[in-house]
Order: C-alpha cells, then structure tokens, then sequence
C-alpha cells in the first residue's frame, strides 16, 4: 500500500466558552468564535506551509502577508526559531532526554501584520517514536508578559478523567491572567490530543480525520494557606475546535472569510468583560504582580518573558550601573546583579587589585528595583520598601546597607533638592531618617538637571495613577493600591504585617 505525509498544518475554527461561578452574585458566562492554526514545528519552519509564496500564509516575518507566524512573540526571548526556543524550555525543565521529534503547535496567527493577545498556545510535543509524552501550555497576558506549564503524560495525572479527554492534571497556579483573580488557587487542566503526530504517515493515500485538539482549564480557589489544597469551583474556561481543515489557501481565506475580524477583537472582548466584571459585577481588581521566576516555582513552570525595562527604568538602571562600577573599586566587594528575567544575563560589578572576600548579591523581579534605588532616599528606605512590595532580595542586608550608604553630611549640610523630592511622598509615621545626599547624586550639572527631572516625572506618574484610578471609579482590592507602598512599609518597620499580600483573596468585592 502506498503511504504519503498526512496533512502537516490544520485551521482551526473555534468556540471559547468562559464561566465565572464564584462568588455567586458576580457569576458571568460568555461564548466566542476565535481562528487558530494547528501546524507542525518541523514543516512550518522548513516552510514546506507557506502558501502564496508566503504571501497568503509565510512565516519567519510580520509583514508583507496575509497570515503568518513568527518566533518573536513566543516563548523566552531569545533571537531563535520556535522550535529552539521550545527546546530550550524543555531543556531547562528537564524533559531534553528521549529528544523531540516533532511538536503540534496550536496558536492564533497574525492577520495583515497585526499580532492581537494571543492568551494560549499549546505545544502538543512528540518523541521520534511517535509517542506523545508532554503539553506545554503558554499562556499570555495582556501585560504582555507569559508563563508555561508543562504536564507530562503519565506523571501526576488525574485518576479520574473528564468526560471526552485524553489527558487531566491538576496543579498550583503562579501566574496572573486576569484583574479579577489573584495568583492563588489551582488550576485543573484536560486535554484533548491530536488524533495523530505530525509525523504519521497516510495508508492507501487516504489522509485520517482532521484533528480536533481541544483544552479545558478549571479554575478552583484555594481552601488553606498551610496546606494548600484546591477548594470550590471558581472558573471554567474551554477552547475546542467546532470544525477542522488541513492548511490550504482555500481553506485559510474561506475561514477568513466567515470570521474576517475574530482575530482582531481578543483585546476588545477581554475589555468589554472586565468592564461588566468591574462595573456591573462589583468585583475589584487585583493589580498586577510581578511574574513568579522558574527558581521560585515547581521547575515544570516559570515565567518566560517579563515587561522590558521602560524609558525611566533604563535611565535608572544606567545610573545604579555606573555607581555600582565605581563603588566594586572603592569597597573591594564584588556586587551581582541577577534578573529573574530569564533573557536578562546577570550583571557582576568586580572589585579593584585589592578585592575582599565578601561579595553581595541581589535578586530583583523586574526593572521597578532600579526605580525603587533612585526614588527612596537612602538605601534603608530601598531595602524596606524592596521587601514589602515583594521586589528584590540583598544577601547579605548589611552589605547592601553598606554598598549604598549615602556619602557622610557635615552637620551643617542641608537636605539636598532631589532628596527633598524624594522625601515628599514619605509618610510622617516612617522614622527612617533622610541623609542630606543620595549615592546615585553625582556627576555635572546637566546631570544633576536630568536626574531632578526623572525624578520629578517619576513622582509625578505615581500620582497620576492613583488620580486615573480614582477618575474612572475603579477599585483596588484594599490593601494592594499602587500608592499605599510606603503606608505598607510603615507596617512592615512596625514590625506589623508587610500591608495585604498581593495573593490575599480577602475583600474581593465591595460595596
């Protein structure tokens, strides 16, 4: 019997059903068409499914087609193809053993160039013998910053099933999604696989039915602290394929052209509803967290791409980097740096010919510590407000203190400009005392003028976030408001606790 290559690409015409449940008078269900691609790694990146000479269908590029792919906006960031950004992850996680053969990539394309919230990519993943052995779910949000799990067959699967799945795990989750849930709770995930790998070959030239890989993810609150362990029912989300083509310029553009804009509308869809959840619901919003590093989480899952460091945050960083080159030579203490960004190479500050023995190290989640060390005027109020928002570590604390000791006043120095900035938002009922300068004030008068504007703009953003919050009537879960830091710090010095966790479920709605 003569055998060909079965079909190596699918679009997919999906129906996305979310369900809100808990708490029950803020329950919420909506349905939605969405168009996804279901595409081997390996054909794709040979281009073996460009369409159109790439025109229609292409990928490795944004622009000059209808439809494409393109391994920027997956995985870590990293400047290679997506097959090797997942193997990395693989590598990373541990499942590099036993080689990938092949993977089905199930995701939503590019339409005309525009890249809209692509909340779900699933990696349907394939040993050289065919045998499908792991799910790397993707998941994005609308921060732009992404998370994966990675659920292998066979280990730490669900005894009991749901009804029409393959494959069920149940897991924490550490990652935020939505405005309306904290990062506590579980998430219990069933899979639907492909009928057939990317690699099967057609008996007889009669291709196999198209595949129709379908995801659910339930959502259950958490019952204990101490004990974690999934509670009721919160959410429920489902994506499954209602009908499924192989990937033809005929089948691309009729798709297209029974839902030409459900590719753009992701953005305005999550809108619309966090309006209705907001406004109409009643529940408040839970602001944003940093992502949860690899080294802080089961090592199946970890964050992949954090926000890139902003305008402010770059000028920050250029600032703490240029001190801390200078100050490895005075002190003799070798200073590193390490991003939980995973594209971001840690930073090592070495010392002079006489180095000490003693070296510091900070781990910091995202760009805000370098706006943390240029907003707080000393380094006591840097490493207390780090600790209450959760933003960097020193190890050890002495040294760090040390490292970013303001230089030593006369007692007649007065309290400098920027310092008085910095000083302003302080809280009366925060002891720590403000030196008369700050480490990071040096340099020539046009420097100084640069700094004191940042500064200003800094401040002044801070403050207009709280005025928009508080323009368009939208409510914080108490405890986590943006602009409460420092009154969280007071309780944290007071030797209270560090303000409500970014996690605590508590006061999810008001009045």
């Amino acid at each position: 019997m003569a055998t060909i290559s079965c079909p190596r690409g699918y679009v997919l015409e999906n129906q996305v059903t979310h369900a809100r449940l808990f708490p029950v008078d803020s329950t919420h269900a909506f349905t939605y068409p969405t168009l996804s691609l279901l595409l081997s790694l390996n054909a794709l990146e040979n281009h073996s499914l460009d369409l159109g000479r790439g025109w229609i269908f292409g990928y490795g590029g944004r622009w000059a087609r209808l439809v494409g792919l393109r391994p920027a906006p997956y995985l870590a960031e990293n400047g290679a193809s997506i097959r090797q950004r997942l193997e990395k992850v693989l590598s990373d996680r541990g499942f590099a053993e036993g080689g990938l053969e092949d993977a089905w990539m199930m995701t939503m394309p590019s339409l005309l160039g525009f890249e809209g919230i692509n909340p779900l990519t699933v990696y349907f993943c394939y040993r050289p013998s065919g045998h499908f052995f792991l799910t790397v779910l993707e998941v994005h949000n609308t921060f732009g910053e992404s998370h994966v799990y990675c659920l292998e067959t066979d280990k730490g699967e669900d005894k009991i099933i749901s009804g029409g799945f393959d494959h069920q795990w149940t897991f924490p989750r550490a990652f935020h999604v939505s405005p309306f849930n904290d990062r506590r709770g579980f998430y219990t995930v069933s899979i639907k696989t492909p009928s057939h790998s990317p690699m099967a070959f057609c008996q007889s030239g009669t291709p196999p039915p198209a595949p129709r890989p379908s995801v659910c993810v339930h959502l259950h609150t958490q019952t204990d602290d101490s004990v974690p362990t999934p509670g009721p029912l919160k959410l429920t989300a489902l994506l499954r394929p209602i009908s499924a083509a192989p990937l033809t310029s005929l089948s691309l553009l009729s798709a297209l052209s029974r839902a030409p804009f459900d590719l753009f509308l992701s953005f305005a869809r999550i809108v619309y509803v966090a309006w209705i959840l907001h406004y109409q619901k009643h529940l408040d919003v839970f602001i944003r967290p940093e992502p949860v590093p690899t080294a802080w989480t089961h090592p199946i899952e970890g964050g992949v791409r954090w926000i890139p460091a902003g305008p402010f945050e770059r000028y920050a960083q250029y600032q703490v980097h240029a001190f801390l080159r200078r100050r490895a030579q005075e002190t003799g203490v070798a200073v590193t740096l390490v991003s939980s960004d995973p594209s971001v190479p840690p930073a090592t500050f070495s010392p002079g010919p006489n180095p000490k023995s003693s070296a510091l190290t900070i781990q910091y989640l995202s760009p805000r510590f370098f706006t943390f060390l240029l907003l707080c005027p000393s380094a006591a109020h840097a490493l207390l407000l780090g600790k209450t928002e959760r933003i960097f570590t020193a190890s050890p604390e002495a040294l760090f203190l040390a490292t970013f000791a303001s230089p030593a006043p006369t007692p007649q120095t007065p309290l400098s400009r920027r310092q008085q900035m910095r000083r302003a938002p302080l809280p009366p009922a925060l002891p720590l005392p403000v030196p008369a300068r700050h480490p990071l004030d040096t340099g020539t008068l046009l420097s100084a003028s640069v700094s004191a504007a940042v500064l200003w703009l800094l401040l002044f953003v801070d403050r207009l976030e709280e005025w928009v919050f508080r323009a368009v009537r939208a409510r914080p879960v108490q405890g986590t408001e943006p602009w409460g830091q420092w009154e969280r710090a007071v309780r944290a010095h007071g030797g209270a606790e560090v303000g409500m966790p970014r996690e605590a479920e508590g006061s999810v709605r008001r009045a």
